[in-house]
């Protein structure tokens, strides 16, 4: 009786696994190419049927387009702006020229956080513009190649409350990474009110090599943050490299370095190439802007720096084709113009010379205080620069055999220029001051017994009261000069 019951069930479960295998599967939806329907995005998403349209028109305002059905992917994710994906999974992407608006995506002042959405858009549009207004982002945004994400300049204001990082690259040495290629940031401000610890900064790419960047009309302060970072940091890995970057008329307040971009471990390489910083109004920061490391084809030109406490303007290390030129100083620092043997590997085969720098057409606004150092100028072309400041010209470590024409150089300090242990520069053609110095040292000075056959010559000299001379050498050094005049014409022994 047992063996019947149980044969009974056998029976019944293999009829019903026959019929099962016998219902024909659920149709695949069928796409009526000549049909187009009106439809919001919600509609489109809860499309279940049978018969589908080829084509949506979406009257989502705003967001308005034309989306076509694509069956052949089975994989596009649904970002709102330019895929939507039905229940049953059929992709309809927009069709559009020119660039997306950031709004199809959801991005919008009233979103407690845009980055998610942001980063779905950079993901999928080559040039995205975000509308006029004041957004909140939360998460950071990867950067890609080929992106571009543009601004009306000062009306598009990204506010950070609890991340420094607006568009990131961040990567570990190890990790095999293709190239990012061909960036354009444009137009965006922010406002950094982070109240966390961290030391990244709102641009921070620290990786893979990158070619082609460009970052420009923005602007971004910090002042309310709790921590001290950068505005834009590019980092050169070992092994990577940049060129071709390009920073321009932006307008940026950071509590640490407003633009850093270093080499600091390819020992001897010159790993970037080609990098541009102009145009551009830095200020209150603790630098302004620091270049650092091997580098080649590096041009500074046309910035405003104003009150960075610390260098206006930094290049480091040892670094080729070098052009400082037309920038102005406005304000306190420490150093307002400085060449630092720093960021090149010391003792590693880097070096800490410039190579080909010409620093020229340089000047101050009012009375700057602070002055210029000079440790890494080697055969420097330093002309036609005009300042006035509370500091001194120090020339010192490497920067030999430079040549200093045609500028006008007044200071309060006891001292104008200083070669300290240093040999073979000349100083034709200009105008150096310390009248206003209270304690009058020299107004140039050859200190140490490597600072020999510095060179004075035609130049016109103005010293400040008491016993100090037009020119002193001391501890060694030697001043070859003849044909300079005081400041009334007369000559000066």
């Amino acid at each position: 009786m047992r063996l019947n019951v149980l044969s009974r069930f056998g029976w019944l479960s293999l009829l019903i696994g026959l019929l099962a295998q016998c219902h024909p599967a659920d149709p695949e939806p069928n796409l009526v190419w000549n049909r187009q329907d009106a439809l919001t995005i919600a509609d489109v998403r809860a499309l279940s049927g049978y018969n589908l349209p080829g084509s949506i028109r979406i009257t989502d305002a705003g967001k308005e387009g034309l989306f076509r059905a694509v069956p052949i992917d089975n994989s596009s994710a649904d970002n709102m702006g330019t895929v939507l994906v039905t229940i049953n999974g059929i992709r309809y992407v927009r069709e559009y020229t020119g660039p997306a608006n950031a709004y199809w995506f959801g991005i919008t002042p009233e979103s407690d956080d845009i980055g998610p959405a942001l980063q779905a858009a950079v993901n999928a549009a080559t040039v995205l513009i975000i509308p006029d207004g004041t957004y909140r982002q939360r998460k950071s945004v990867v950067l890609r190649s080929g992106m571009t994400v543009q601004g009306n300049p000062g009306k598009v204001v990204i506010n950070l409350p609890n991340s420094y990082s607006s568009f990131v690259y961040l990567t570990r040495p190890q990790d095999a990474l293709q190239p990012l290629e061909n960036i354009t940031i444009d137009g965006l401000s922010w406002n950094v009110t982070s109240q966390e610890e961290t030391q990244v900064s709102t641009i921070y790419i620290d990786g893979p090599s990158v070619s082609n960047l460009i970052i420009q009309n923005c602007s971004s302060r910090d002042e309310t943050a709790k921590d001290s970072t950068n505005w834009l940091t590019l980092k050169i890995q070992a092994g990577k490299t940049a060129n071709n970057v390009l920073v321009q008329n932006n307008d940026v307040r950071a509590k640490r370095i407003a633009c850093e971009i270093f080499n600091h471990d390819n020992y001897g390489v010159y790993a970037g190439k080609n990098i541009t910083v102009q145009n551009n109004y830095f200020h209150d920061s603790w630098f302004g802007i620091s270049l650092s490391g091997p580098m080649d084809g590096l041009t500074i030109d046309k910035n405003r720096i104003v009150n960075c406490s610390f260098y206006g303007i930094e290049v480091a290390g040892a670094a080729r084709n070098v052009k400082i030129t037309n920038n102005t100083f406005e304000g306190t620092f420490s150093r307002f113009l400085a060449g630092s043997n720093d960021g090149s590997g010391e003792g590693q085969g880097g070096g800490s010379v410039l190579t080909g720098a010409q620093i020229t057409g340089n000047s101050t606004v009012g009375l700057v205080t602070g002055g210029i150092q000079l440790f890494n100028g080697g055969t420097v072309n330093f002309s036609k620069n005009n300042f006035n400041m509370t500091g001194m010209l120090e020339l010192a470590h490497s920067t030999s055999g430079g040549t200093f024409a045609d500028n006008v150089i007044q200071t309060t300090f006891d001292r104008a220029v200083i070669c300290d242990n240093v040999s073979n520069n000349t100083f034709t053609n200009n105008r150096l001051s310390n009248k206003n110095s209270s304690d009058n040292r020299a107004t140039f000075i050859s200190y140490g017994n490597r600072a020999t056959n510095n060179v004075l010559r035609n130049n016109t000299l103005s010293k400040g009261a008491g016993s100090g001379s037009y020119y002193l050498s001391l501890d060694g050094g030697s001043t070859v000069a003849s044909g300079n005049v005081d400041e009334n014409g007369n000559p000066i022994p």
